[in-house]
């Protein structure tokens, strides 16, 4: 860190950002002032913050982050750039709880003058949310309407990201070999393209289909590359999830859990990503591993309270009628 300015770390934590944001999540979090960024600079910082908070699942600082967002939201680069700002609230959003105001923001953006590979984004971002939010129309419809500008632009990620979505949908809807097809495809793409979160992402989802469907051989010769990648991946969420994989392949190929794992495996289970995960591991894996869940019915999320900083915004409080300007493709 020695001798390099904050605008060098920026630069670098940015290009780091799409094929290894754990590198700019740690690269960020080493520096401990940036006055000596001008506004916009300060912008993008506190950006690829957020952004790379979201994509290790270290949510625990983010809403700091997104306030001091908020606090730059009259600069001309926010205006400019409004659609990438509330795209990476919207994502930190859904994360925290706040479906509804996620919802808000991305109506927001789509109803902006767009590139089509921010278009793009932002559905993918919204059907995502859709199905947090039960609505497996909308997040059809927006993922279809994503996959037909990803394959015009021949995006091969966004693809990927596609698929691996459309597999998540089919396995909430039981269809598994519907599923496993979707996550192949999506982790040939991820590959292609190189990026290391999304490598891991479709891969435990394969293994999550290989352990559902006890196929015990394609869950070994998959599990080496993907446990070394989330290993050394900040995000306990994936951690978890594979100490789920591993257990219920060791149940497919007969073996008897410790009452250490059990107990391992219960903890775990908290710490899964998401609610939607949770029910997938407790109705496919759990009794693999003959462990008995009991989900508590939590409170509707869409109705938390809303967080000082978003009400400070001034953007996207009517979603129809924004007048800045296009963002930049």
């Amino acid at each position: 860190m020695v001798n390099r300015s904050s605008a060098d770390i920026l630069r670098e934590a940015e290009d780091y950002m799409i094929v290894e944001p754990s590198h700019s999540y740690q690269l960020l979090r080493q520096v401990h002032s940036i006055t000596d960024l001008n506004p916009s600079q300060r912008i993008r910082w506190h950006l690829v913050k957020v952004r790379s908070a979201i994509a290790t699942n270290n949510l625990g600082h983010i809403e700091a982050e997104l306030a001091a967002l908020i606090q730059l939201q009259e600069q001309a680069y926010f205006k400019r750039h409004l659609a990438s700002m509330v795209s990476a609230m919207g994502i930190a959003l859904r994360r925290l709880g706040y479906l509804a105001e996620a919802k808000t923001l991305y109506t927001c953006a789509l109803a902006l003058k767009l590139s089509d590979k921010k278009r793009m984004a932002l559905l993918i971002n919204l059907a995502v949310l859709s199905r947090h939010m039960n609505d497996y129309t909308l997040a059809r419809e927006s993922y279809q309407s994503a996959r037909n500008i990803a394959q015009r632009l021949h995006h091969e990620r966004a693809l990927a990201n596609v698929n691996n979505n459309l597999g998540t949908l089919a396995l909430d809807e039981g269809k598994i070999n519907l599923a496993e097809a979707y996550y192949r495809d999506a982790l040939i793409g991820y590959q292609s393209s190189d990026k290391r979160s999304g490598n891991i992402t479709a891969g435990t989802n394969l293994l999550l289909v290989f352990a559902i469907q006890g196929h015990t051989l394609n869950f070994q010769r998959l599990i080496s590359p993907i446990s070394a990648l989330v290993d050394a991946y900040p995000d306990t969420s994936k951690k978890a999830l594979l100490l789920w994989l591993v257990s219920a392949n060791d149940a497919n190929l007969g073996k008897t859990l410790p009452q250490s794992t059990r107990e391992n495996l219960l903890s775990a289970f908290k710490q899964l990503e998401s609610e939607k995960l949770q029910q997938l591991v407790a109705q496919y894996l759990a009794p693999k591993v003959k462990l008995e869940i009991a989900q508590k019915q939590r409170p509707a999320r869409v109705k938390k309270a809303l967080p000082d900083w978003f009400k400070a915004r001034s953007f996207c409080i009517d979603p129809v009628t924004y007048a800045y300007p296009p963002e930049k493709s």
